[in-house]
């Protein structure tokens, strides 16, 4: 059937069919009916008209009743019978009356006199395409409720089911004759609370729609979670609304997230926390702590001579090892705390206490005492024993690096004193990037010229190019080198020389792409929460790319999780940005608890998986099924997936074979100087891994 364009009127234009024996007066209807119609085909017969109506399908019918071969009526009969909505007008004289009788009795109600009157021809036209245009969108709305995928449960104001359409079944096992007249709470699971429903319908009363997850119960008693939308529909004059509820069924989907984050959150060997929940742990036990002026203390775990173990008896031996050894220490530490595995023997607790160094000691006691004792595993006996560093929050460290570096040179100290003993740093002792240094150094690094940019670029897996560079920031040690900014940024916001240094590094990064020309590779920087955060933030940015005179498109704006859970600040910076043509990127994909959820949420054109994920790949099948897990979610939602930290061949053959669209990584070589870019661009070396 076709379609509808509407003309200056506001009514439909549509193909018209006329049927009329007298060449006078079939030129003169189509001339009328032209005026109108996008399409006009005659016909002079009505055997003629019959079969140019079954192959051509117009939307109406114009037709004289007395022809030759066959009459307008029989012709229309047939019509009707192929197509009971068909809309046809008979032209008739007013001697035809018994005629007319005829066409009424075969439901056509609309006819025009001979001669013909345009405007009387035209009225006519214009309500049966009224009547056509209707029944199509019925029809339309009609196989929409039978054929979408989504259920849908039409209710009356008192609750009273009076529609559902076969996904509805499908999802919950009732048949329509049991749902109709019974109310929702035929699905109840009783999982949800009286104020979630009261939320429910206050919200449907004041703004007329609801939309959310729920937990309803199938026929058959299985849970299931639904994205429900709710909205309320007017009824008609007098009449009070219905509410039509469109819902999902994402059991599958939500299980499937369930498992990643599973994968992305826990070691799976020991089934202890991984780093990258520990590093989340750890910011919001900063931050909590900070607020209400408590303390607690990191103890770096080593476990000693674990090498000589595993060496001797075998990694399947070894592994039994770690898993004995984060059980008991599992049992050590106390309710509330928490101890992860860093990675190989490796671990680090975290403890909030009112008097932290007196609890980890005591904690840190008894980790060595217990990880000390024999392990016996398949006959075999096997003796380590474990050194820790500790350090307290705020006397070591005031923020997460400077707190875990603390501790780890207090491991240090602590293997060099002849180890299975616990060690905090000394009063007097400054650790490798300890607090105060730090802030100093910060603060006079600008000044001092201690900041530098190196360039990472990112390889497009399919083409072989070499579509962004990533701008990395870099501070100048005296003593420990470069330093990469994951170690220093958090101090860096907390003493307020991050704006400067925010500034700084995007005119050089900006300096860089410009000598790269304008049909260089784009720009990648990322931002913290307080940086998207920053007042004016957008504004700056946007008049830094003018200065350039670079164009938006060229910028993609990355991110991580927790710059933008809870930062309004940060989100309207985000969409303020993209509206103008960047780019914006998620960083550490899927080291998150709600990236799932922020997907939802943010104007993303790419993911960025998280680099401890890509470096486990060669050894760990978790850490695969992980990233084959999180390729495969980007690309159902048509990210671009990227890949960080690609050092090996092996990591770079899984990542191809599964889809991922682009990586950064040592295999395409170290971040380079601004001035190294050009030649290594030229060179495109990186293709011989492709």
């Amino acid at each position: 059937m076709s379609g509808f364009p509407v003309n200056d009127q506001g009514l439909y234009k549509a193909r018209v069919l006329v049927v009329e024996d007298d060449s006078l007066l079939r030129t003169q209807t189509h001339r009328m009916a032209a005026k109108l119609a996008a399409e006009v085909r005659v016909a002079e017969d009505g055997a003629t008209g019959l079969a140019l109506w079954r192959d051509w399908q117009p939307d109406l019918t114009i037709t004289d009743i007395l022809m030759p071969v066959m009459d307008g009526l029989s012709m229309s009969q047939r019509i009707r019978y192929e197509d009971a909505h068909a809309q046809i007008i008979v032209a008739t004289s007013s001697s035809e009356t018994e005629h007319l009788r005829k066409a009424l009795d075969i439901g056509i109600d609309r006819y025009v006199l001979k001669p013909l009157d345009e405007p009387l021809l035209h009225d006519a036209m214009h309500k049966c395409l009224r009547d056509r245009a209707q029944h199509l969108e019925l029809r339309l709305a009609r196989m929409v409720f039978e054929s979408v995928a989504e259920g849908i449960m039409v209710t009356e104001k008192s609750g009273r089911i009076v529609a559902v359409n076969p996904a509805f079944s499908e999802v919950t096992g009732y048949r329509a004759d049991e749902a109709l007249g019974n109310t929702p709470a035929l699905l109840s699971s009783g999982q949800h609370s009286v104020e979630f429903y009261r939320h429910m319908r206050e919200s449907l009363a004041s703004v007329g729609r609801w939309s959310g997850e729920i937990t309803n119960r199938r026929k058959d008693g299985e849970l299931y979670t639904e994205w429900l939308n709710i909205v309320t529909v007017e009824n008609g004059a007098g009449r009070e609304p219905r509410f039509v509820g469109l819902f999902s069924d994402i059991t599958e989907r939500k299980r499937a997230e369930e498992h990643i984050r599973r994968l992305a959150h826990f070691d799976s060997l020991t089934g202890l926390p991984n780093r990258v929940m520990f590093m989340d742990h750890i910011r919001r036990s900063l931050a909590r702590v900070s607020r209400t002026r408590g303390s607690l203390a990191v103890l770096y775990i080593d476990l000693d001579r674990f090498k000589n173990v595993n060496d001797l008896h075998g990694h399947a031996f070894g592994d039994q090892v770690l898993i004995e050894a984060a059980r008991r220490m599992t049992g050590a530490i106390r309710e509330g705390d928490m101890i992860s595995r860093r990675g190989g023997d490796e671990f680090v607790a975290l403890i909030e206490s009112e008097s932290p160094r007196q609890a980890a000691s005591l904690v840190g006691n008894k980790l060595i005492q217990m990880v000390s004792q024999p392990y016996r595993i398949n006959g075999i006996e096997a003796c380590i024993g474990a050194s820790i560093g500790a350090a307290v929050y705020p006397e070591d460290g005031e923020a997460v690096d400077s707190l875990l570096n603390a501790a780890d040179a207090a491991l240090y100290e602590a293997k060099r004193h002849g180890r299975g003993i616990l060690w905090f740093p000394s009063p007097d002792a400054t650790p490798p990037l300890a607090h105060g240094s730090m802030e100093s150094l910060l603060a006079r690094g600008l000044e001092e010229d201690r900041f530098e940019l190196r360039f990472l670029p990112e390889i497009d897996l399919r083409t072989g190019a070499a579509p962004r560079i990533e701008a990395l920031m870099r501070l100048r040690h005296p003593e420990r080198g470069l330093i990469e900014a994951a170690y220093f940024t958090d101090t860096a916001e907390r003493i307020g020389v991050m704006h400067p240094l925010l500034h700084w590094t995007f005119r050089q990064a900006l300096t860089a792409l410009n000598a790269l020309g304008p049909d260089g590779p784009g720009l990648t920087m990322d931002f913290s929460a307080r940086q998207l955060a920053m007042p004016g933030h957008p504004d700056v940015i946007l008049q830094l790319l003018q200065e350039f005179g670079i164009e938006p498109h060229r910028i993609t704006l990355e991110f991580s999780e927790p710059a933008v859970t809870g930062n309004e600040e940060g989100l309207h910076a985000i969409y303020q940005l993209v509206a103008q043509g960047f780019d914006a990127s998620l960083d550490d994909f899927g080291a998150g608890y709600c990236s799932f959820d922020l997907l939802r949420q943010l104007p993303l054109a790419s993911i960025k998986i998280d680099q401890s994920f890509i470096e486990e790949i060669d050894q760990e099948p978790q850490s695969r099924e992980l990233v084959a897990a999180l390729l495969a979610f980007g690309k159902r939602l048509g990210l671009r997936t990227v890949a960080e930290g690609v050092n090996t061949p092996a990591q770079l053959a899984f990542l191809r074979e599964n889809g991922c669209d682009a990586a950064q990584g040592f295999l395409f070589g170290q971040p380079l100087h601004a001035d190294e870019l050009p030649a290594y661009l030229a060179a495109q070396s990186w293709k011989d891994w492709l």
